[in-house]
Formats: C-alpha cells, structure tokens, sequence
C-alpha cells in the first residue's frame, strides 16, 4: 500500500512539474521582434528585426543587458518582472534627466554592445558601422 502511494505521489509530482515547465515555455521570450519607428518626428530609418532567441541562447547575453528598470543607479530588473516597451521610459524626441531619447538609447546599447565584441574580436559580424545592416530599407 505505501509503495503504491509513493508512486502516486511521484506520479503526481511530475505532472506537476510537466505543467510547471509547459507554463514556463508558454511565457517565454518572442523568436524574433521588429523594432519600430514609432513617435518619432521623421522615420528616417526602417524598422530593425531582432531576433531575441539568438541574443540570449546562440549570444547568451543575459536579459538584463537589455531590459531594466534603474532605482538609484542600480538595475533592479529581474527575469521575471514584467518587460515594458522601451518607449514607455525613452521618448522618441528627447532625453529627459538620465533617461535618453528611444533612438540613443537604442544606438547606445545595441551598437556599443555590438562594437565592443567586434574590437574584442569576439564576434566578426555584429553590425554597427552601416545603417542598412540592422534596419530594413524603407518601402
């Protein structure tokens, strides 16, 4: 009868943990993204398509390289915390305080992460020099 019930138990345990993880992948990362021009005063540029699985699987740049949310000057973003639209925080016009506008913001981190593993010579390929490597020619 004991054995039973622990292989019931166990039983149970896993399907729970089944549910669990299926969970987990249901809520995961987009593939891929398309960063808009949106707000802005003048597209000059197209959109730039980003592929979110490279960057943190193929790349294995941690999430909060990218998304984050600063209390005094320190990153409290977590995994799990919601993720915002970068506009919420960047303005497509302008810098405010220490918040700089959407496209700097962009450029900044993009591009700089993407030219600092070029001149580590960690990565040959990471576009930063051309518009047209990352953003799509305007139809």
């Amino acid at each position: 009868m004991a054995r039973r019930f622990v292989v019931f138990l166990l039983a149970v345990s896993a399907g729970l943990a089944f549910l669990h993880v299926r969970t987990l992948i249901a809520t995961e990362m987009p593939d891929d993204i398309s960063i808009e021009n949106k707000g802005y005063n003048s597209d000059r540029r197209g959109p730039v398509s980003f592929s979110h699985m490279n960057h943190a699987e193929d790349y294995d740049i941690s999430c909060t390289d990218c998304h984050h949310e600063y209390q005094n000057g320190k990153n409290v973003w977590q995994e799990d915390d919601p993720v915002k639209g970068c506009a919420e925080c960047h303005s497509p016009l302008e810098s405010r305080d220490n918040v700089k506008k959407l496209s700097i913001a962009f450029h900044k981190n993009c591009k700089g992460c993407h030219r600092k593993l070029a001149k580590e010579g960690i990565s040959k390929d990471a576009p930063y020099r051309k518009c047209t490597d990352c953003h799509e020619r305007k139809s």
